[in-house]
């Protein structure tokens, strides 16, 4: 588990997500202040939608050949796609909304379904590259590289002083527009500025954290501050603080419980928003004492310190020199399987040790070195199949596995795993969330237990196969540290 101290140092090795999404929350506030000003909320959310639908079009013209192979560069092929798509929505909106044809709200809401269909439909003819689609739609911004956050803070920080420097501007056109015309006539300028700021920020903010969690720091701090507030500069800069602090517990909240950032930021500023019509109905002492004292709970909260972890105890020390090793139960509903172009493999298969059929995977691998461990530490391995070829994997739960272990009349110790999370992005990290369990099966008792939930960082490796391999590895050695 990581601590409050732990995540801002900038050794912690998911500190440049930590500065991403601190620096949307940020930015985003700004620019979604003025749609909410201006009564076009939903904007925030079509403009995504379009973007996605943007990315998944140049991905089906790359795999049709109308777009040249860029490799590992396959993220600004993305971009080039969210751009094109976000300011030709922009465009085709403004028009329509300078005809005055229909409701605002109405061509919004067709766009929005539009675009999530043809981003469906651009999925399904793209088979082949449908996984990497939907892995570059999610926005994995909890795997965001020094080189991304870099891009992210030049490009966020153009807007971010843009956005200071016409903030006038800005405010008397989205909040009087009747009032502007008067004093500087039909200023169109600022109206097509403000959609393009808007646009590049959601065109380069899908790409790095997904439709969801742009449109999340677009509204729903502005959308917290506005009952809060009844002045312009006020509300603007009380919005950009809530980002940030949606941001920075959003992702505290989702390494702590090891939860996906994106939906955890999300409910956080919801959270915020109840929180805030809450407040307003408080007097001022009452919403000091609150403020103080959820302040002293959060800190106790993240400031606590881990204790620390035993490693696996050797058999002398629990007098027993012979465990039982279970197979590694693999609850992520994923196959974890490991990537077969492997010399040693191909060299069984060759003498008859390893089946052509069998593909190695997560659980296999993590079995085998935690099979070298114990045996290190002084125990006789037994699997319980050298017995019973029909007995399944043990799951964590303590009574679970002690029923399997009696029903299958085993005696003595049964070490047992379980896999909740293992997610890898080579050269980067492994995301794991792996629980491990010595019980003795005469009486239930668990002599000792460990879960492993962090990302453990990978490199070195240049393939996936790789990360995994280099992330057992490190978690085998933790536990018996």
């Amino acid at each position: 588990m990581s601590t409050l101290f732990e995540i801002v140092r900038p050794s912690y090795l998911l500190f440049p997500a930590l500065i991403g999404t601190l620096i949307m929350g940020l930015v985003c506030p700004l620019v979604g202040s003025y749609l909410v000003l201006r009564r076009t909320v939903f904007l925030g959310l079509t403009l995504p939608e379009i973007a996605a639908a943007g990315v998944a079009f140049t991905f089906w013209l790359q795999e049709l050949g109308l777009l040249p192979q860029l490799g590992q560069s396959e993220r600004g092929l993305a971009m080039l796609g969210s751009l094109v798509f976000t300011f030709l929505g922009m465009g085709l909106l403004g028009y329509l909304e300078q005809r005055s044809k229909g409701l605002a709200e109405g061509r919004l809401a067709v766009a929005y379904a539009f675009a999530g269909g043809l981003t469906i439909l651009f999925m399904v003819f793209n088979p082949a590259g449908q996984i990497e689609v939907l892995n570059l739609l999610r926005g994995e911004v909890i795997a965001l590289s020094r080189g991304e956050l870099q891009l992210l803070a030049v490009v966020f920080g153009a807007v971010f002083l843009t956005m200071l420097i016409f903030r006038r501007e800005f405010l008397l056109t989205s909040f009087d527009r009747d009032l502007a015309f008067l004093l500087k006539g039909h200023q169109v300028i600022w109206d097509v500025l403000l959609y393009l700021l808007a646009g590049l920020l959601i065109a380069l903010g899908v790409i790095m954290a997904g439709p969801l969690l742009i449109f999340g720091f677009l509204v729903l701090p502005a959308l917290a501050a506005r009952p809060l507030v009844n002045r312009m500069s006020s509300f603007l800069i009380l919005a950009s603080v809530f980002g940030m602090v949606m941001a920075f517990f959003g992702f505290y909240s989702s390494v702590r419980l090891d939860l996906p950032l994106g939906p955890t930021d999300v409910t956080v500023g919801c959270c915020l928003i109840f929180l805030a019509y809450g407040v307003r109905r408080l007097s001022v002492k009452s919403v000091a004492a609150t403020v103080l004292v959820l302040f002293a709970t959060a800190f106790i909260t993240c400031c606590s310190m881990v204790t620390p972890s035993t490693p696996v105890p050797e058999a002398k020390a629990v007098r027993s020199d012979r465990v039982w090793l279970a197979k590694v139960k693999n609850s992520t509903g994923l196959p974890l399987l490991l990537p077969s172009t492997n010399p040693l493999r191909s060299a069984g298969e060759m003498i008859g040790k390893v089946s052509s059929d069998y593909r190695q995977n997560v659980m296999d691998l993590l079995r085998d070195n935690l099979r070298q461990e114990l045996q290190q530490s002084g125990y006789r391995v037994t699997l319980p199949e050298d017995t019973d070829a029909r007995f399944p994997p043990f799951p964590a739960d303590t009574n679970a596995a002690l029923q399997l272990g009696r029903d299958g009349k085993l005696s003595g110790l049964v070490f047992v795993s379980e896999i909740w999370r293992w997610e890898g992005y080579p050269q980067q990290f492994v995301r794991v969330f792996v629980d491990f369990k010595l019980v003795r099966l005469e009486d239930g008792a668990v002599l000792w237990d460990r879960r492993v939930q962090r990302a453990v960082p990978t490199p070195s490796s240049t393939h996936l196969g790789q990360a995994y391999t280099d992330a057992i590895r490190a978690v085998v050695h933790e536990i018996f540290g």
